[in-house]
């Protein structure tokens, strides 16, 4: 397919303050009707905090909405969000009965890719929504990990990284997204196979308190000594003077490794679950991104 340069370019040019500026310049600002306006059905953020929306509706109601949102006209009165769908929650929330916004025309592919680029330069989305947002846009605009890492400015293993989440049980997945477990939480997680399992290290690290490299210790001792969760508990483990470079192999490459030895002689192991993680290894190896 032919290359689409600059998604996080292009895109994102269509919803940053220059382009908003102009647009209150020209006067293209149109003052609609919140009950009219539809969310994005592409948003990729499907958890809004209630005590944020809170916050920048008391912001609303003292300053009016500062900047306005991106809609497209569906024609039969309704208009479709296209970006700051939680400046028109709080402006609800605000008791707000219109809100001022640009309208433009924009085809599906756009909307979706708006919506991914807005959250992902603001660091909006949780790591579940991010990683549902990069298989949502790969899978509807045919594109590569590589092909959509150029796109929005994030490096190759990066992309990989996050897309790996969704290989952990949706039960795992929503602790990621009310924010029970950090991103580095569960990629020691997914070092484990059994389903059962992670589920089970997961309410452990979330009764302990355990910190990542914590939890690293107890999956790697679990994996050699098979010991139960309950042997697990009652162990005192010291961390092996190599777990910190172990560690940041892992975080690294966002695959499983093993090293074993000592600082002077060892073996390390790096483990693939896919023909994809191969090559991503040999490109990495070979000193290619």
């Amino acid at each position: 397919m032919a290359q689409k340069h600059g998604l996080g370019k292009g895109m994102l040019a269509l919803v940053d303050e220059n382009m908003i500026e102009e647009e209150v310049y020209k006067g293209n600002i149109q003052m609609i009707d919140v009950g009219k306006i539809l969310p994005n059905k592409h948003q990729p953020r499907k958890f809004f905090a209630e005590d944020e929306l809170k916050e920048l509706a008391d912001s609303i109601r003292e300053k009016g909405v500062i900047q306005p949102i991106l809609v497209t006209d569906l024609g039969n009165g309704k208009y479709e969000l296209v970006a700051g769908e939680r400046r028109w929650r709080a402006a609800k929330m605000a008791g707000l009965l219109e809100i001022p916004a640009i309208v433009r025309d924009f085809s599906e592919e756009d909307k979706l890719e708006i919506a991914l680029i807005e959250n992902i330069q603001r660091s909006d989305l949780n790591p579940i929504e991010e990683a549902l947002a990069f298989k949502e846009i790969m899978e509807r605009l045919h594109l590569s990990q590589e092909e959509l890492a150029q796109r929005i400015g994030k490096n190759r293993s990066s992309v990989a990284n996050t897309l790996r989440l969704l290989k952990l049980p949706e039960i795992i997945q929503q602790k990621i997204i009310q924010k029970e477990l950090t991103e580095g939480h569960a990629r020691v997680i997914l070092m484990l196979s059994e389903r059962d399992v992670m589920i089970q290290f997961a309410d452990y690290i979330i009764e302990k308190g355990l910190s990542v490299r914590e939890a690293e210790v107890m999956v790697k001792d679990f994996e050699k000594k098979n010991v139960s969760r309950e042997t697990l508990k009652e162990k005192n483990e010291t961390v092996h003077p190599l777990t910190s470079l172990e560690e940041k192999f892992i975080q690294s490459l966002g695959l499983k490794v093993s090293v074993t030895g000592s600082i002077k002689k060892g073996k390390i192991e790096i483990h693939y679950f896919s023909q994809e993680e191969l090559e991503y290894i040999y490109q990495r190896l070979v000193g290619k991104e």
